[in-house]
């Protein structure tokens, strides 16, 4: 048995671990895409980087109305995932390809979105494959402890799984709460070892890491946080209105080859206005935190909101991805403006704009802090935190404020 139980071990770990570089990978080819639609095969039509995103943008936007029709909506989001898994017990891991192929195809076209529903739909769908794989090891294990060890290998390896696999759910699995929620978080700890193994061998350019920018601490630093949160409450209020009008002026229409080519057109008149509107902005919000306080604030202003509006009307029109990254970006952005107007530490004014601002559309104030962590300066952390869990608290006190 304790043979069994240590392959078993093994086996876990092997797999956690390619999840997590499996995930990286999947980022990556991303990039891979973007570069050869936007740079290699322009470069190679002789297309004039004007006339790039009407090249890209209209021709693909047919082919994504086409997937959304006879596909599916994907991909999916991480709301609808966890939904799906709520309701059903289980997530079909055997649709990865829709959401392997709609994730690339929408992302490598431009679209404003980010790839982090795409990324957890091909994690969650990667996780309840490996927890499909541990219930059948451990429905074995009485008969496969006996065996020998090359018997026990192929038993755990090689033994396939059935369509009935889902319907004992993992948690009989456990004696208690506890222990499943250690047993889950151990081997997400590992699957992550494997995530930043991966990006520390193929590192990205300006990737979410800590950042330890030169601060300048003033005592009036204080004097910032009022303004900031108000701000940040209102852009976080808009966004998610944005969102909620977008899905009911367009999102219900029954016309997806429409839909897309309308989507395709509204992403290229943006980018006619700033390049930046192009993408979800996860690989340029660091450098772009960096200029931002040079531009003028009307620019900003109009970049956020232009951006707040291409990602969820293009959303409700076909082109699906995450909205976390460009909704950061844009709120970058607006806290570049406000931090322009006020004496005090900038940088600081812009992360606590950020920090409110993703706290009221995400409504979860600790995934809200962990994720700025790493893409705000790193020596901000305590007070991102603190002002994510007081946003929430207030929104939480008053409902109305809630968008």
């Amino acid at each position: 048995m304790q043979r069994y139980r240590l392959l078993t071990w093994f086996y876990l770990a092997f797999w956690s671990i390619v999840i997590g570089i499996t995930t990286g990978v999947y980022l990556n080819t991303i990039n891979v895409v973007i570069d050869l639609l936007w740079r290699d095969l322009p470069n190679l039509l002789n297309i004039s980087t004007q006339w790039k995103a009407v090249a890209v943008c209209l021709p693909l936007s047919l082919v994504i109305g086409l997937t959304q029709k006879y596909i599916g909506a994907y991909p999916l989001t991480i709301a609808e995932i966890l939904s799906e898994t709520k309701i059903k017990g289980h997530f079909d891991y055997h649709r990865w390809w829709k959401i392997l192929f709609a994730g690339l195809l929408i992302l490598g076209s431009g679209a404003s979105v980010g790839p982090e529903a795409s990324a957890s739909g091909l994690v969650a769908g990667m996780i309840y494959w490996l927890g499909c794989r541990y219930k059948l090891i451990r429905d074995h294990a009485d008969v496969g402890s006996h065996k020998s060890f090359f018997d026990q290998i192929h038993l755990i390896w090689l033994t396939r799984l059935e369509h009935t696999d889902h319907q004992k759910p993992l948690t009989e699995y456990f004696r208690s709460d506890r222990q499943r929620k250690i047993f889950y978080l151990f081997w997400t700890l590992v699957a992550t070892v494997g995530f930043f193994g991966y990006f520390h061998f193929f590192p990205q350019e300006d990737v979410i890491g800590f950042h330890h920018p030169q601060v300048a601490w003033q005592w009036q630093g204080i004097l910032v946080v009022i303004p900031a949160m108000v701000i940040g409450w209102l852009f976080g209020f808009l966004f998610v209105k944005i969102s909620k009008l977008s899905v009911k002026w367009v999102g219900r229409w029954n016309a997806p080859i429409i839909k897309a080519i309308l989507g395709g057109i509204l992403l290229v008149c943006a980018a006619m206005f700033s390049k930046d509107i192009l993408f979800s902005g996860e690989f340029s919000i660091v450098p772009f935190a960096h200029s931002s306080l040079q531009l003028a604030p009307g620019f900003l202003i109009a970049l956020a909101f232009i951006k707040a509006l291409v990602t969820n009307l293009g959303f409700a029109l076909g082109w699906r991805g995450g909205t976390i990254f460009p909704a950061i970006f844009s709120s970058v952005a607006i806290g570049a403006t406000l931090a322009q107007f006020l004496q005090w530490m900038p940088k600081l004014t812009a992360s606590l704009v950020v920090a409110t601002a993703i706290t009221v559309i995400l409504e979860k104030p600790l995934i809200s802090a962990i994720v700025l962590m790493l893409l705000l300066p790193i020596q901000f952390s305590i007070f991102i935190l603190l002002i994510c869990v007081l946003t929430n608290w207030i929104l939480k006190k008053i409902p109305i404020l809630k968008p």
